[in-house]
């Protein structure tokens, strides 16, 4: 009985060992899950993240980009939550479905509040794009509301890529179909250049790395707008100063509509520009003991701090990344699920959950 108080004074005073013991990977290999395509731009930023990252890391292991495809993006993201490793060698990187987790999208087996956040990043805006021939072509951005019955190209059901088009056109009263399954940006691009869809939305690194010096330069596309971040505190977008020449889309919409968008669309996009652009954001496995948890966020936070990965990551994006962690990354964890009912109705119908629901109360 004595021993074990001694037990229990021991573990309130310095807590359990392994919430305590100094990590140290050293000779191990610390794989960065990404849950999308090889060549797309969220496994561009990973690489750049993932190159000096080791040398911030106790024991300075191994660290390699691993790509996990499949799913519509879940399959990556459900093996950390449920296989993944918890010594801090298997972390994930990207966004969580938090559409999904929402509004009940199939194949999602984990729970946002019990993955370990360690930090999110980057807030950089999406970009719109269009064919310049789309319907008969256009001289400018604003002819664009004068098309419809085309065809927009996404990768997943609820992802931004699609999402960052449709939400806008739907704004716009723009009539397109959506066509999922592309599962990176260099597939998205190959099905433009095909004409096999002649609308698309890329993030920040794919619009450098694959449209800026190539098909807008040519003259074969339009970016229409931007979306930036909504600042979560004040709702308004965070400035987009590395972008020159294409309008936000909150700018467009003034333009060619007169005042503020409404609706249900609005009600989706005001939400997903809160919540879901922070893309680049890195996760370990729930169970994962507290002080690996506390090493990879300071390894987190000295990696993003270190000027040679700050300067790659602007090399690929013309700007340098914006950071939530602590306080401010759980505040995107625990409010994600405070979606109006305008926008969950939007996501439903957009995803296809609304019609399955249709047919299950029919039988």
């Amino acid at each position: 009985m004595i021993r074990f108080g001694f037990i229990f004074l021991a573990i309130i005073l310095f807590g359990f060992p392994s919430e305590t013991k100094a990590v140290d990977l050293s000779g191990k290999r610390v794989e960065i899950i990404v849950p999308a395509g090889a060549g797309g731009g969220l496994t561009r930023n990973a690489r750049a993240m993932a190159k000096n990252f080791s040398k911030h890391i106790p024991g300075n292991p191994t660290v390699v980009v691993k790509n996990i495809v499949g799913g519509g993006g879940q399959k990556g993201i459900n093996f950390v939550y449920n296989k993944g490793k918890k010594d801090g060698t298997q972390i994930l990187f990207g966004p969580l479905n938090f559409v999904g987790l929402n509004i009940g999208l199939p194949g999602i087996k984990y729970k946002a509040k019990d993955f370990h956040v360690i930090g999110m990043c980057c807030g950089t805006p999406f970009t719109t794009i269009v064919r310049k021939d789309i319907k008969g072509g256009i001289d400018s951005r604003e002819d664009i509301v004068n098309k419809s019955g085309f065809v927009t190209g996404g990768r997943i059901p609820g992802g931004n890529l699609g999402l960052f088009s449709r939400m806008p056109f739907a704004m716009l009263g723009i009539k397109n179909r959506f066509v999922v399954g592309y599962k990176n940006q260099p597939k998205l691009k190959a099905a433009m250049l095909q004409n096999e869809i002649q609308a698309l939305t890329t993030g920040n690194p794919g619009y450098f790395a694959f449209y800026v010096n190539d098909t807008l330069k040519k003259g074969d596309g339009i970016a229409l707008f931007t979306h930036p971040t909504l600042d979560q505190k004040t709702g308004e977008p965070r400035p987009v100063t590395h972008m020159t020449g294409v309008p936000t889309f909150l700018d467009y919409y003034a333009k060619v509509k007169g005042g503020k968008p409404s609706g249900d669309a609005w009600e989706a996009y005001k939400w997903k520009a809160t919540y879901d652009q922070w893309t680049m954001s890195m996760y370990l496995p729930p169970g994962t003991p507290k002080n690996v948890v506390g090493a990879m966020r300071k390894a987190w936070k000295d990696n993003w701090s270190d000027p040679a990965t700050q300067a790659l990551y602007k090399k690929g994006n013309k700007t340098l990344p914006t950071l939530l962690q602590g306080a401010d990354a759980d505040a995107i964890l625990n409010n994600f699920k405070s979606m109006s009912e305008g926008a969950k109705k939007y996501f439903a119908v957009e995803t296809g959950i609304a019609k399955k629901n249709r047919k299950k109360k029919k039988k």
